[in-house]
């Protein structure tokens, strides 16, 4: 007897041991380029972007990453929908799962300045605050959102701006996730949404956001206003299909990820187009339905690469910085 117990004990500690290896194994980590130089446009023209790396596990990890956020300490999030999972990502680039038990579908994630994580939990009609060790500080509350799917902290006035697809708005709520105000509603007109999907907000609390069905951009000023609008429905540069990502650079510089081209194109802040990154495929810098996106303080920018699992980084070279507007 006491044989067998000693035996189904070790057994049990084989399998926890293997079970937490496996995990250890399987959590995204960061692929750097190395010898590797894949640089846009080609040759013989002068490189303005560079592919850096991806973040991605051999096996395992990421199921469909959708959201990607970046705060000012070097830390990024990744929103795994499918996964059920928000992944926050060390300077290091070792991660760990959270929001596993505190989200039902997160969509997309950011950070506010104490180092808390705000998530877009579509399913759950709510946006939810995670602390460090991904526990629920708060949430909204019910009937604040139809259906959230993209969030942007706004630092510089202490709010969360929140896309809300369902209702066709943009909603603002403060740091303890009480709403604050609400813009737009559903209609064409600038300054009005036909499902937006997407966002970011800059220093000046421009906000820029994804008018998935208009087929357009609109950047709106902090207080709502219309300040630009592009786009429209097409298979020619500078239309869209199927936009899903956008960030906006401190130079101005407008980054929209189309899920139909499978690619990222790079506009002014006017909405003229500069150049395209990417195509459909798995390799690197290759695209299959690429989603969220962000942008950091060193002139990278990071996209959701949803089917192939992964997160891709890249650089604005120099070219780049003195062709900007």
């Amino acid at each position: 007897m006491r044989a067998t117990r000693c035996a189904r004990l070790f057994g049990l500690c084989f399998v926890v041991v293997l079970t937490l290896g496996c995990a250890a194994r399987h959590r995204p980590t960061f692929l750097p380029a190395g010898d590797v130089s894949i640089v846009w446009p080609s040759p013989p023209e002068a490189a303005r972007v560079a592919w850096e790396g991806e973040y991605r596990a051999a096996r395992g990890g990421f199921v469909r990453p959708h959201g990607v956020g970046w705060s000012s300490t070097e830390e990024i999030c990744v929103a795994d929908p499918t996964g059920g999972v928000v992944w926050r990502y060390r300077i290091d680039g070792r991660a760990r799962a959270l929001g596993t038990r505190e989200v039902d579908l997160p969509m997309d994630c950011d950070f506010l300045p104490d180092g808390g994580m705000v998530v877009a939990d579509s399913a759950g009609a709510r946006v939810v605050l995670l602390d460090e060790k991904g526990k629920r500080r708060w949430a909204s509350a019910d009937g604040a959102f139809e259906r959230p799917t993209a969030v942007a902290v706004d630092d510089a006035r202490r709010r969360i701006v929140v896309a809300d697809t369902k209702a066709h708005q943009i909603v603002l709520i403060d740091y303890q996730g009480e709403v604050l105000g609400r813009m737009g509603g559903r209609g064409s007109e600038p300054g009005r949404f036909n499902f937006p999907t997407a966002l970011d907000v800059t220093e000046d609390g421009s906000i820029c956001v994804v008018d998935t069905l208009n087929f357009r951009i609109q950047v709106l000023s902090a207080e709502g206003e219309a300040l630009t609008v592009f786009g429209v429905a097409g298979d020619g540069p500078g239309s869209f299909m199927r936009p899903r990502g956008v960030t906006m650079d401190s130079t101005g510089r407008i980054f929209v990820a189309d899920a139909l081209f499978d690619n990222v194109q790079i506009f002014d802040r006017e909405g003229a187009l500069l150049m395209a990154v990417g195509g459909t495929g798995r390799g690197p810098g290759e695209f299959w339905m690429p989603a969220g996106m962000a942008v950091t303080g060193d002139g990278r920018f990071l996209v959701a690469d949803a089917f192939n699992q992964r997160v891709q980084v890249f650089r604005m070279l120099g070219e780049a910085e003195e062709d900007a507007p």
